[in-house]
């Protein structure tokens, strides 16, 4: 079979691309030192001034790691541009493989560095399109992985652009050697314990014997897969909008939707809110734990950095990060002043002319936290009944419960400080006109502060 020609990259394509996708007139292009990235920044400095350009190299300070650091060095040099070298530590490696942990603290040195009035330019082109397809096929992924990579995504104060994606591999190293751009070869494509490199070594050069323009109609599936991405989106946004609350989502509205939806509303649901979405296995487990259970059950399905629990009749997000609350025997809340609650927050005490918690004289309140058996009274005359009565007849969420601040006047309960809301005794609270301590539980977690109070 004959050679296909490749098609051509030039600065007039990069800026036709550009425009298709509104791109901002100020361009930070992530620069690998490789070939491909090389191009673009070459290509995008030939289109000043209408365009801002600045790059950005993130070290990775692995084997090899200083060759590309010093070709994305005088490749920004060569070009002119100011460079950021950024250095990173690949973290996660056991639970990620290398791949994935790397391109995790890369985007995110990434997006930390990007201002809201710039876009960031990445070099994937169509080769990595079509491998990225076939590796999410081969994971046995739904339509979002096999759209693969999309042309325009928010990211960080600003956006991400892949504006080369229709062109092959090969016209932006045609167009780097051209330009006598320094580039280097990145030294772990030669691994082949990596999947992308296998399959680009050892399985595509076999598949394009047979089919020469695989690269570009797989890319163009992407593409086409993408569109259908779109218009599902556009059928889920109305669904997540009937069913979200500030808390979570009702589980009531999500019980009338098909399970084919309910799940991709969940899967939504959490991409906007930048978590991981759970696998369709776990998700299997999704009617039987929350929509069958018995209204006591407190059912959790554990999708690795968060769980997902009931609440109040919301499916709620509670992180496994969440710190616990404590404090030491001598704990005092303050009588003005911030406390610092770990993790969880703080304390503000600020004291008011009238109303609030009423000060002690002569010594101060105590801080804990729950034991169990605590009792409290809220009205005057009113009953003493358990604190826990009261926390769930409040329908505050379980978690949330197990953190609550406890204000002791010796071995009476004086108030219970919850994120975003206190409550104070009957008998501790001042009199009309009287000078007192306004207590808060300020900057809480979002997984306390929603599911506090209604």
């Amino acid at each position: 079979m004959t050679a296909r020609s490749v098609t051509p990259f030039s600065p007039e394509r990069l800026a036709e691309a550009l425009a298709r996708l509104g791109s901002a007139s100020a361009l930070v292009i992530a620069l690998s030192g490789g070939a491909d990235s090389a191009a673009v920044l070459g290509a995008a400095v030939a289109l000043r001034p209408r365009y801002r350009v600045r790059a950005i190299h993130i070290d990775h300070t692995q084997p090899g790691s200083a060759r590309l650091r010093a070709a994305a060095e005088a490749a920004a040099a060569a070009c002119a541009v100011p460079l950021t070298v950024v250095t990173v530590a690949v973290t996660e490696v056991a639970a990620l493989g290398f791949e994935a942990a790397a391109r995790r603290v890369r985007y995110a040195a990434l997006s930390d560095s990007l201002q809201s009035s710039e876009d960031l330019i990445t070099a994937h082109h169509q080769d990595d399109q079509a491998e990225t397809l076939l590796l999410q096929l081969f994971r046995g992924t739904g339509i979002r992985g096999l759209a693969a990579m999309p042309a325009v995504a928010p990211f960080g104060a600003g956006r991400l652009l892949r504006p080369v994606l229709a062109f092959p591999r090969a016209a932006l190293r045609d167009y780097a050697d051209s330009a006598g751009l320094p580039w280097v070869e990145d030294p772990s494509n030669d691994d082949l314990g990596i999947d992308r490199n296998y399959l680009r070594q050892q399985v595509w050069p076999m598949l394009a014997v047979r089919w020469p323009a695989l690269a570009e109609t797989v890319a163009r599936a992407a593409g086409h897969l993408g569109e259908t991405l779109e218009l599902l989106e556009a059928e889920l946004a109305p669904r997540l909008a009937a069913a979200q609350t500030r808390d979570g989502l009702q589980l009531a509205v999500l019980a009338e939707l098909s399970s084919e939806w309910r799940r991709e509303v969940i899967r939504y649901w959490l991409r906007g809110r930048g978590l991981p979405v759970p696998s369709s296995r776990q998700l299997a487990q999704f009617d039987a734990q929350f929509l069958s259970a018995s209204a006591d059950r407190q059912p959790i399905l554990a999708c690795g950095e968060f769980e997902l629990r009931r609440h109040d009749g919301c499916l709620v997000v509670v992180p496994l990060a969440l710190p616990p609350l404590s404090f030491d025997a001598q704990a005092m809340l303050p009588d003005a002043g911030t406390l610092a609650l770990p993790g969880l927050g703080s304390l503000t005490v600020e004291r008011v002319g009238e109303g609030g918690l009423r000060r002690l004289q002569g010594h101060r309140y105590r801080l804990a936290t729950r034991l169990g058996g605590e009792r409290w009274c809220r009205d005057l005359g009113g009953p003493q009944r358990p604190l826990k009565d009261w926390l769930r007849e409040a329908r505050i969420a379980p978690w949330v419960r197990q953190r609550a601040v406890l204000v002791w006047d010796d071995e009476t309960l004086a108030a219970v400080i919850l994120p975003d809301d206190t409550w104070v005794g009957a008998a501790y609270r001042t009199a009309p006109g009287e000078a007192g301590l306004a207590v808060h539980w300020v900057d809480a977690p979002v997984a306390l502060r929603a599911c506090t109070s209604h």
